[in-house]
Order: C-alpha cells, then sequence, then structure tokens
C-alpha cells in the first residue's frame, strides 16, 4: 500500500463552508442558526432550550427540532456530548475572510524557536545592580 503525502494545507478549502444561500435553508432553520449565534454559539457551546426558541422565533416546537437536525446534519451546527450546541467554525470564518487569513498564516508560518541566549540566564548590568539595591523611601 502506498501512502500518498497529505495535501498542503489550502485556507479557502480548509477553512470555509458552502454559503448559507446555497444550502436552501428555511426561515425556521435561518432563525435557529442566528439564536445560537445570538446567544454566543459562535465561541462556545451552548444550550439550545427547544421551547424558548420556539418561542423567540415564532416557531411550533417540531418545526425547531426539524430545523436543529437539519442543521446538524449540514454540520452548520455541531452537537457536544453535554447536549450543547456550537456553530462549526468553517462557518464563521466564511463570513470573515480576513481572520481566516490571519489563521491561515498563523498556521502555516514557522514556528518561533528560542536560541542560546533565550535559555541564558538574565545578564545584570553594574548599574541596574546597584538600583535594585537601592531602597528609596517612597515620599
Amino acid at each position: 500500500m502506498t501512502m500518498t503525502p497529505a495535501e498542503p494545507f489550502n485556507p479557502e478549502r480548509d477553512l470555509t463552508a458552502p454559503s448559507l444561500y446555497s444550502l436552501n435553508l428555511s426561515a425556521a432553520q435561518h432563525c435557529t442558526l442566528a439564536w445560537v449565534e445570538d446567544h454566543g454559539g459562535l465561541f462556545n457551546a451552548v444550550p439550545v432550550p427547544v421551547e424558548t426558541v420556539a418561542q423567540d422565533c415564532g416557531n411550533s416546537l417540531s418545526t425547531v427540532h426539524d430545523a436543529l437536525a437539519r442543521l446538524k446534519r449540514l454540520r452548520l451546527l455541531v452537537r457536544t456530548d453535554a447536549g450543547l450546541y456550537r456553530i462549526n467554525a468553517r462557518y464563521y470564518f466564511t463570513l470573515h475572510p480576513e481572520l481566516r487569513d490571519m489563521i491561515a498564516t498563523a498556521l502555516t508560518d514557522p514556528p518561533v524557536t528560542p536560541d542560546d541566549r533565550a535559555h541564558a540566564p538574565r545578564k545584570v548590568g553594574n548599574t541596574d545592580s546597584r538600583r535594585r539595591r537601592t531602597i528609596r523611601p517612597v515620599s
């Protein structure tokens, strides 16, 4: 079996998602996704109480359940083991290409590596050592 090398990192491919328009989301699905986003689901996994979402979006409970199921199938929403939801980070980077580019640069730049001087003890000059030993009164 021959192993092919992994494809190089490509931010346009690896950090994006299809546009929401192309996914043909219903109004209830849009509203549910917006509700999760408005309640902190972009950066943290949050609880999504179906009754509250239904009331806030003006939908029935079954419509919200269906919306959550489709958003999970599309992988726009990621459900944690604890039953919390967060928005897929690729969706966020699709909306913010400038951040995607910054992250891509950080992932492809070489790591910063300390040299021998960084590991050596800090040298203190005579003037600095005298200043540190002098106790000055507080006025």
